[in-house]
């Protein structure tokens, strides 16, 4: 499937593919049940993206592209999502196998939400080693790949990312009406010291625990003001805080303009629990990220540098409650931290992996062994 935040990768891989002479084909599908309910997916038909209806088996576990074989045909390189659903990835490890064709995997390397000693992850650690080159999104997953026996040569780190750049200057546009507008419209003081957390409200972001830190918090910090934007099966969880607690204010899904302003007048960035791609709209709005310590983080957790960029506490609700009061309440300290997190969102932006993969597709062309 295609997401609307990969449409501008793809538009500057393929612009800088076919300066150099290649030809790039994206082929994308239809996304299962539970996928459409993110509503972030999209459908784009030009000169290379390519659309093909999926069909989805028992309860999304097994994806059938149709067309899928003729676009393989066509490649000389396909690279390929790591996910054991897809049922042409078997076709592709089969032909890799065989010398037939160059396959590369691009993904996390491994589940780290899920148990490894389950047989999907130990099948997913067994095919991982079968492909001919490997797009890791991180530095960790490249280390993770090396710590299986995968060649070091035939990595390439992507630093995964978004489009950093249209988010900050979405922020940057804003004028001080906008945020004034905002700030009364929520009732919010002049000096308050505001967190945000915006994003899937479900288990894994440890819902449960950034409400019951923000009681905390409150209590060593009262100028505090927590700002929660997004959707999910937590929703009522946050709607019930909100209406109990007036220092936390629940906006719902939040795009465009609303969203910008949300994180325009906000300190810090508050995500106790899973962090993925949310750190880097954090750092482009200028704000440093604040989590706990735990294995189920998604691999951008690595752009995350303790003290330079975000902090991180032990996953506990008073540690975490006291490292963020602490800091909100030391000026130079917040200073330091949303102007590091700021310059954070040009080393990790869209345009340098955009360079990362095209140099990894141009090492895997000129590959001896492919």
């Amino acid at each position: 499937m295609l997401k609307f935040y990969r449409v501008r990768l793809f538009e500057i891989m393929y612009e800088q593919l076919s300066a150099q002479g290649h030809e790039l084909r994206l082929v994308f599908g239809t996304p299962s049940e539970e996928e459409l309910k993110r509503k972030d997916n999209v459908t784009v038909t030009n000169d290379y993206c390519f659309f093909e209806k999926s069909r989805w088996f028992f309860n999304s576990k097994l994806h059938v592209l149709e067309g899928a074989l003729t676009h393989i045909l066509w490649a000389d390189v396909v690279i390929t999502e790591q996910a054991n659903k897809h049922l042409h990835n078997y076709f592709l490890i089969g032909m890799s196998f065989l010398r037939l064709k160059s396959v590369a995997y691009w993904g996390h390397g491994q589940n780290r939400q899920s148990s490894s000693k389950t047989i999907r992850e130990k099948l997913k650690k067994f095919l991982a080693l079968k492909v001919d080159w490997w797009f890791a999104y991180t530095s960790t997953v490249r280390d993770y790949l090396e710590s299986l026996g995968y060649s070091h040569e035939r990595i390439s780190v992507l630093n995964n990312s978004v489009d950093t750049l249209k988010f900050k200057l979405e922020v940057e546009s804003l004028d001080k009406e906008d945020v004034k507008a905002f700030i009364k419209k929520y009732q919010i003081s002049d000096d308050a010291h505001i967190g945000i957390f915006c994003g899937s409200l479900h288990q894994d972001k440890r819902v449960a625990f950034l409400l019951e830190s923000a009681k905390l918090i409150k209590q060593k910090d009262p100028k505090f003001v927590l700002i929660i934007g997004g959707d999910g099966k937590d929703k009522e969880l946050v709607s019930n805080y909100a209406k109990q607690f007036d220092f936390i204010i629940y906006l719902g899904p939040l795009h465009g303009k609303e969203k910008a302003l949300a994180f325009k007048v906000a300190d810090a960035f508050l995500n106790p629990g899973m962090v993925g791609l949310a750190i880097l709209d954090a750092f482009s709005a200028g704000l440093p990220l604040f989590t706990a310590l735990q294995t189920e983080h998604s691999p951008e957790i690595d752009y995350l540098k303790n003290g330079h960029n975000g902090l991180m506490s032990n996953l506990d609700l008073g540690d975490y409650a006291n490292l963020v009061s602490s800091t909100f309440q030391s000026p130079l300290k917040i200073h330091s931290l949303k102007k590091n997190a700021l310059a954070s969102s040009n080393e990790f932006s869209i345009e340098n992996m955009a360079n990362n993969f095209v140099d990894g597709i141009s090492a895997f062309l000129s590959d001896p062994y492919r």
